[in-house]
């Protein structure tokens, strides 16, 4: 067995590329890792294409893009645990490929409804569930063989290059979905999510089996198996507390995302402002996550995750505003950065202290943690935004997400553990 505490930097039989990239050097990560990261590109081009679809016929309504922001993300609320376990139990391997059919099969269907006419907004919105739950049964399984795709001296590259790769689909993804939008309408947008899902099929084929046989077989219920991954998390410090973090992130913090076409529309006239906005927030989650990689690992610590959710608090608290469309870019770009630091650095910490019998239940609730509770945090953000204001909502939100750091940065929480063994 080795240790995880184990990251050596340097061999002499070890190719020249920095630490952070370390893991690109074996094949099996390669193609997991264009498996994990194509669907995030198809969620956004679904996303904005969904967004586009209802702004355009509710006039950017807050509380409807709330919904949709809710039903595209609530599946991974009540998903993730059962696809966490699943991922414990059988091969992920065989998950994944199941999730790249039914993103073939969902956006031709939504494609072929948009062909027929405009579908009415129940339609969306059950077609937004649809991808929601799709990528919620996929996240567990495509984060847990990233890390049997590397030895575990590696899984410190491994972690944060996944990340990456979610970071440029989120940068990269509206800005391509807005040109096949401009261009083929939003029909082409949701082919590209289809073909996606194709091209995944392809790579999840020739990728071998990975997971050890003693993991993919459990005999105990769902229900036992769900307990025990719960339990794991709070008997492996800090992960218990990452958990959290994430947790408070996700509802006061970056559900900031659910309301950018509201932002966008405060800051300026111009109706390319909200892809304006979304690709800043993608930039500047990619360079926030790049920094995150390229940081020395020591001992697993949350510290530096509770100080950014502060610092991510104070900028939410000046989101809603109303500056200038460049000035509100600036901001998101800093939340976006701050957010998928917090991310990747709890995601990283988890990793590295959990052990692999029961990881994939552990990441479902850093999944849940993360994506799940944004649409509860969208819905929240959007009712406060519909009955005290855009200004006062943000502050509100900001404040919350701040006094919850000042709270785990005080003397005596225990923010750092120690690495568990690859078993």
């Amino acid at each position: 067995m080795e240790s995880r505490s184990e990251y050596p930097f340097s061999h002499p039989a070890r190719s020249r590329l920095p630490p952070w990239l370390r893991a690109t050097r074996n094949p099996q990560f390669r193609k997991v890792w264009a498996v994990a990261t194509l669907p995030h590109f198809g969620y956004w081009f679904c996303s904005i294409a969904f967004q586009w679809l209802i702004a355009q016929k509710t006039g950017n309504d807050p509380i409807a893009l709330g919904v949709l922001f809710f039903f595209m993300l609530v599946p991974i609320l009540l998903l993730s645990i059962p696809a966490g376990v699943l991922a414990d139990r059988i091969d992920r391997r065989s998950i994944l490929a199941s999730c790249q059919i039914a993103t073939v099969t969902i956006g031709l269907t939504m494609a072929i409804l948009l062909w027929r006419g405009e579908p009415e907004l129940w339609v969306v919105m059950t077609c937004a569930f649809a991808v929601g739950a799709v990528h919620s049964i996929a996240i567990p399984s495509s984060a847990a063989l990233v890390a049997n795709s590397v030895p575990a001296k590696d899984l410190s590259s491994a972690v944060p290059l996944q990340v990456i790769g979610m970071n440029v689909a989120r940068m990269l993804g509206p800005a391509f979905a807005g040109a096949i939008i401009f261009f083929g309408g939003t029909a082409g947008s949701l082919l590209s999510y289809a073909a996606m899902g194709i091209i995944g099929l392809l790579i999840i084929a020739t990728v071998p089996r990975l997971q050890a046989p003693h993991i993919a077989a459990h005999a105990s219920s769902f229900l036992l198996q769900a307990r025990e991954g719960m339990r794991h998390a709070r008997e492996s410090p800090p992960s218990a507390l990452a958990l959290l973090i994430v947790g408070v992130s996700s509802l006061f913090g970056a559900s900031y995302l659910a309301q950018l076409p509201v932002l966008a529309a405060n800051s300026s006239d111009s109706t390319a402002a909200f892809m304006f906005l979304t690709s800043a927030g993608g930039f500047g989650a990619l360079i926030s996550v790049i920094l995150v990689a390229t940081r020395s690992l020591g001992r697993p610590s949350t510290t530096s995750a509770a100080v950014m959710l502060l610092v991510m608090g104070a900028v939410v608290t000046m989101l809603g505003h109303g500056p200038s469309l460049a000035i509100e870019m600036v901001l998101v770009a800093i939340a976006g950065g701050l957010q998928f630091g917090i991310m990747t650095t709890c995601n990283r910490v988890i990793q590295q202290v959990v052990s692999d019998t029961h990881r994939g239940r552990v990441m479902s609730l850093f999944t849940m943690t993360w994506g799940g509770f944004v649409p509860l945090g969208g819905l929240w953000l959007g009712i406060l935004i519909s009955t005290a204001g855009l200004p006062i909502a943000f502050v509100i939100n900001g404040v919350i997400a701040m006094s919850f750091a000042a709270l785990i940065l005080r003397p005596g929480v225990q923010r750092s553990g120690e690495a568990a063994l690859q078993l």
